[in-house]
């Protein structure tokens, strides 16, 4: 059995299968079109045997050289005939150029050294040149598409309009995707989607978050219908890549898209799991961003006094949420003390410690006396709360995003995020960032 497999952004799935026939034919056949993109033929043990393209032109056949695959022979398919021909190219100068780099290694003298890599330099011309030829002969071409989505990122340097860092960047702004129509569904059946996207991120773009959601909202913006693939891809995409940031502070990333393109709409390819996740994700951020006001805490301390959160008067307060019966935060919470005691304290910093466990308070009182933890304020959920408050406004654990213990944040005098998700070791330095100031 063999397998006619495609990509969807940077996954592959199985679309068809084909048991070969005695003289080793496989036909696969559809009742409709397949999207235009790269495919990959599978065998038994889903393992790629060869890929190729799927043009407008979908009926065609290829003899296989399994051995020499660009001796394969093409029966109907131009777009084959240049894609193996090119595949062909690229093997043979990635083999000269690895050969080269050998010698560049061992090269005798400088002169040497120069002369290997122009010949590498010539090597690498020869596939651009060959690929800019075909994109201009026929710049609608699935292969043109795929030529322009792996086109190496410092080719849109070699140009005169680069005169400053500001000029290259206000160029590749205009450049980038120039080439790249956002909502065709072609982007979606190869595998260089995401790295041309992420290249653009990770080299041009600032990493805070107005600049983030500036760039994500054009993207997608551009990426046609809000039912169509594109949009559901990239959309989703951005969503994972920001709903926990890798850069603390950049899940705002996240509500900004949340709030753009999901808050009170629905799509006809958006699954009631995705919804869920989105809504719960978009709870459990919004009201913990970096920069934000912290919501209140309405607590009581270990003293049966109420001792709310807004009560607290100093210039930097840890909030650290906890169990007496979680393993990690008995481990985590001595050490944190260790460093408060030799530096933060004399800062001034207060740690306001949240017993999310309240049942255990035999417990809680003797780890605090054990690990000498006195200097702490010691505070549990009250179990009544007067005034005009909402369940939300004293929903603690979606509020803080409290899934799992110890959860640990830094806020200012007037109890403003400014750290979250990172060492308490960390902290100090924040702290000291923030003074000088």
């Amino acid at each position: 059995m063999h397998y006619l497999a495609g990509y969807y952004g940077k996954y592959t799935v199985l679309l068809d299968s084909a048991k070969a026939s005695n003289n080793g034919e496989l036909l696969f056949k559809n009742t409709k079109k397949y999207t235009q993109g790269i495919y990959m033929l599978v065998n038994s043990d889903k393992n790629i045997v060869t890929e190729f393209i799927i043009d407008e032109k979908q009926q065609y056949s290829i003899a296989l050289n399994i051995t020499n695959p660009e001796k394969s022979t093409i029966v109907n398919s131009e777009v084959n005939t240049r894609f193996f021909e090119f595949n062909a190219l690229l093997k043979q100068n990635n083999i000269e150029i690895k050969k080269l780099v050998e010698q560049l290694e061992n090269a005798p003298t400088k002169n040497d050294s120069i002369v290997i890599k122009h010949k590498i330099s010539n090597l690498n011309n020869t596939l651009n040149n060959y690929k800019n030829n075909f994109t201009k002969e026929h710049p609608n071409n699935i292969l043109s598409l795929l030529f322009n989505l792996s086109k190496p990122v410092e080719n849109y340097f070699n140009n005169e309009k680069f005169t400053s860092k500001k000029d290259s960047l206000t160029f590749l702004k205009d450049a980038y995707f120039k080439e790249i129509n956002l909502s065709d569904n072609r982007l979606l059946r190869n595998p260089f989607l995401e790295k041309k996207i992420n290249t653009y991120f990770d080299l041009f773009v600032p990493k805070t978050p107005k600049d983030l959601t500036f760039e994500i909202t054009d993207i997608l913006n551009r990426t046609g219908d809000k039912n169509g693939e594109m949009f559901s891809y990239l959309s989703i995409f951005f969503v994972n890549n920001y709903v926990n940031a890798k850069i603390m502070g950049n899940d705002r990333v996240f509500i900004n898209i949340y709030n753009t393109f999901f808050k009170n709409k629905t799509y006809n390819w958006l699954t009631t799991k995705q919804q869920i996740f989105l809504n719960t994700s978009n709870l459990q951020i919004k009201d913990n961003l970096i920069g934000n006001k912290a919501k209140n805490l309405f607590m009581t301390s270990i003293n049966e006094q109420k001792l709310n959160l807004y009560n607290v008067n100093a210039p930097y307060t840890i909030v650290i949420f906890w169990d007496p019966s979680c393993g990690h935060c008995v481990k985590e919470l001595p050490k944190i003390n260790k460093l408060y005691t030799s530096n933060l304290k004399n800062k001034g910093v207060k740690i306001y410690a949240v017993n999310i466990n309240p049942e255990l308070k035999k417990e809680w009182k003797e780890f605090i006396f054990k690990e000498k933890l006195n200097d702490w304020i010691h505070v549990y959920p009250s179990s009544v709360v007067y005034g005009n408050y909402s369940k939300e406004d004293t929903d603690f654990q979606t509020l803080y995003n409290v899934n799992q213990t110890p959860v640990i944040y830094l806020l200012d005098k007037n109890k403003i995020f400014r750290a979250k998700k990172i060492s308490v070791e960390k902290f100090k330095f924040i702290i000291n960032k923030l003074e000088n100031k």
